[in-house]
């Protein structure tokens, strides 16, 4: 079933499509601007505008607009844009880096399995099944995004033993990380696949940004992880 706000976002589309309404393309550029300075705000690079990257953003915006199709990709607008809004912006200070010789590290890899024994991978969780989205995500903002879901929804426990797991570390290794026995482990691994399945479940992806990053944790009986 459709949101309101997805069929609102299919209306004004189908108006720029079909009759190339100038008035719904800037109604959608407004609705989405401060989605466009939220995440150029959010992004550490003091070394580029504000403005500059707002306008890359902007077009990100426009291109999100021009290419979403709602038969062809299964996730709404606003995760499409928020998505393709990341890319332009990620792209702008991958350029400014690279021209300086600079590498951007911590992408956590699309590829990586839930677990030994999962055959699913990240991009499973992440709700995108076709191919295009995928060429769309760039990993390192992808994974920056996933971490802070984690981080936000899972408890520190929980968030320590799938940061190990998507590293690619076994159910041993991790043992002899934290210090906990297996039983708690695979519980914790448990645990943290259900909450991020019923997220999926709500919000179609881990990339909504209307998914929540502010919620009540439960704190863990097994032990106290440092903060990070």
């Amino acid at each position: 079933m459709k949101s309101g706000n997805q069929n609102y976002d299919l209306n004004l589309l189908q108006r720029i499509r079909k009759g190339n309404d100038l008035l719904a393309k800037e109604e959608l550029v407004v609705k989405y601007l401060p989605m466009v300075k939220h995440i150029v705000r959010n992004q550490v690079a003091s070394c580029l505008e504000f403005e500059d990257l707002a306008q890359e953003g902007l077009i990100g915006l426009l291109r999100a607009i021009e290419e979403y199709d709602d038969q062809k990709y299964d996730i709404k607008f606003s995760t499409f844009a928020y998505i393709c809004i990341l890319r332009k912006v990620f792209n702008a200070i991958k350029q400014y880096y690279s021209s300086k010789n600079k590498i951007l590290n911590n992408a956590l890899s699309l590829y990586a399995s839930c677990g030994p024994e999962e055959s699913r991978t990240l991009i499973d969780l992440l709700g995108m099944d076709h191919a295009d989205p995928l060429e769309i995500v760039e990993g390192q903002w992808v994974g920056e995004r996933l971490d802070a879901v984690m981080q936000v929804h899972l408890s520190r426990v929980e968030y320590a033993v799938m940061s190990m797991i998507i590293t690619g570390m076994s159910s041993g290794e991790i043992q002899d990380e934290l210090g906990l026995d297996a039983k708690i482990i695979d519980n914790a691994r448990t645990r943290a696949r259900l909450k991020l399945r019923r997220l999926m479940d709500q919000y179609g992806s881990l990339l909504d940004p209307q998914l929540p990053m502010k919620v009540r944790k439960r704190v863990d009986l097994a032990m106290t992880l440092p903060a990070h």
